[in-house]
């Protein structure tokens, strides 16, 4: 699944005096098996930018195409984009704690979605013993590999991590 981010700009409460250019005029192409890092300073627009590619948040300006079509046209399907495109944001307690709660979205047997939060927990390092444990009980690297392991559960074809190593 390809993304072409194609000169966006993002203004932050534009037309108030609060307004503040986040991003400008940023354009990059991302190929299916590609890897990607971005680097900057707190405050560059990182997380920013990482929003607009499952579309929460619109560009003020320029257009973002996963697969050659633009996900802001008329009849684009974002409920599939977002289970395509999985986003581990940079706080855990910002995301759901349910491994189960994608793959029950995605309408699959309760089976199905037992095994894929199973092996999701697995592959992130979470013991067995911590399966039903509450999320208040977890550190705050137990709870990154969670929010982590709720977006693998979905088998996204594009896997978005803002600050993965925090925690």
């Amino acid at each position: 699944m390809s993304i072409i981010v194609d000169n966006i700009s993002y203004i932050y409460e534009k037309g108030t005096g609060f307004e503040r250019q986040a991003l400008k005029n940023v354009s990059c192409a991302i190929e299916d098996g590609e890897f990607i890092g971005l680097i900057g300073h707190t405050g560059s627009g990182k997380s920013t930018f990482i929003q607009h590619l499952n579309g929460l948040v619109k560009p003020t300006e320029g257009h973002i195409y996963y697969n050659g079509r633009d996900i802001y046209e008329q009849g684009f399907n974002m409920k599939e984009l977002r289970s395509r495109g999985g986003l581990v944001f940079q706080y855990p307690e910002h995301q759901l704690f349910d491994v189960c709660f994608g793959p029950k979205n995605l309408g699959l047997s309760q089976k199905e979605v037992e095994i894929r939060a199973f092996e999701s927990l697995r592959l992130v390092g979470i013991d067995d013993n911590m399966f039903y444990q509450s999320p208040f009980d977890l550190s705050g690297g137990q709870k990154r590999r969670v929010a982590i392991a709720g977006v693998l559960a979905m088998k996204p074809d594009v896997l978005i991590l803002d600050e993965p190593t925090a925690g």
